[in-house]
């Protein structure tokens, strides 16, 4: 079953303009914020187009299932936009899936694993349309299954929270960079099975771009975590110093402040790590196609330093 567009031919070509012209736009772009603004812009086109096309929409997940980063990968390394659309698509599906059978581990709600098995179907439905990645047909559910072992992890670390332990700096890195495997795991295959330029160096990098948006989650979900008793790197920073029981009766409209009193701020090991994969990234050889992989890298990076030196405790 393939998709069915709900665009003219008319609409669509217009489409595929403004897509192109954003790109041109990208590339015409050295300063690094304004590169990022067009990224958001080029973002949201993506995403009225995608759902145009008839691709089920999730708006509860889809604010977190939009980053065209992929797409532009696969558009600098082919310079073909129908391919790098492909990939787009079914990065998105993957994410969509991922994301809600993260809220079905959380939540227990059945409603999400069904959500999840119509998205899983859509995956294959687009799979079948590639003749040149027929194997990810075949490997998906691997590779899904690889990243759905974090899950487990997850409520390992949850009961460790909830009963006052304390974590180390490698254990809090460790929990950073398996929630973001994803982006190696699964995401980086669909490149690999598409991109002639595309190695594993890329897939680190992408790894720990992830990683670092990541901490950007965890850094804006502080109360919503607490609130669902749900895992969280600062909250893993601070029991080191405050025991979870106090963060937890802390009020609403206090309990960001009293985690981040306990993170050490800009000395702690948050900081750390953000300086850790900032530094792994920078000394990491990528083909000159995914350039700009580092350019959002720095960003990334910026952007969390200044959130957490900006706390004045």
């Amino acid at each position: 079953m393939g998709i069915k567009s709900k665009l003219s031919d008319f609409e669509n070509t217009v489409y595929l303009d403004k897509i192109s012209k954003s790109i041109r736009d990208l590339n015409s772009t050295t300063d690094t914020s304004l590169f990022v603004q067009q990224m958001v812009s080029l973002s949201e086109l993506l995403s009225n187009y995608d759902r145009n096309l008839g691709n089920n929409s999730f708006p509860a997940i889809d604010e977190n299932a939009q980053d065209p980063t992929y797409f532009l990968a696969a558009y600098f390394d082919t310079k073909k936009i129908t391919g790098a659309l492909w990939v787009y698509r079914i990065v998105r599906s993957l994410t969509r899936y991922i994301l809600l059978s993260d809220r079905f581990y959380e939540t227990a709600d059945d409603r999400y694993a069904l959500l999840a098995k119509q998205v899983r179907k859509s995956v294959n439905e687009l799979l079948q349309s590639e003749s040149d990645a027929q194997h990810l047909f075949y490997s998906i559910d691997y590779l899904l299954g690889q990243f759905s072992a974090f899950w487990k992890f997850e409520q390992i670390i949850k009961r460790r929270i909830l009963r006052n332990y304390t974590f180390s700096y490698a254990e809090i890195r460790h929990f950073n960079l398996s929630k973001s495997s994803d982006a190696s795991l699964v995401y980086s295959k669909v490149l690999d099975a598409k991109l002639p330029s595309f190695n594993e160096n890329v897939a680190l990098v992408l790894h720990y771009n992830q990683a670092l948006l990541d901490i950007q989650d965890d850094w804006e979900d502080i109360e919503d975590d607490i609130q669902e008793d749900m895992p969280n790197i600062f909250v893993m920073a601070a029991v080191d110093n405050i025991s979870y029981n106090r963060i937890k009766k802390s009020g609403h409209d206090i309990v960001r402040k009293v985690v981040l009193s306990g993170t050490n701020s800009s000395r702690g090991p948050i900081s750390r790590l953000v300086n850790d994969l900032h530094t792994s990234i920078k000394g990491v050889s990528i083909p000159e196609n995914f350039a700009f992989l580092k350019i959002l890298s720095d960003r990334y990076a910026d952007t969390l330093r200044a959130k957490i030196s900006s706390e004045n405790f």
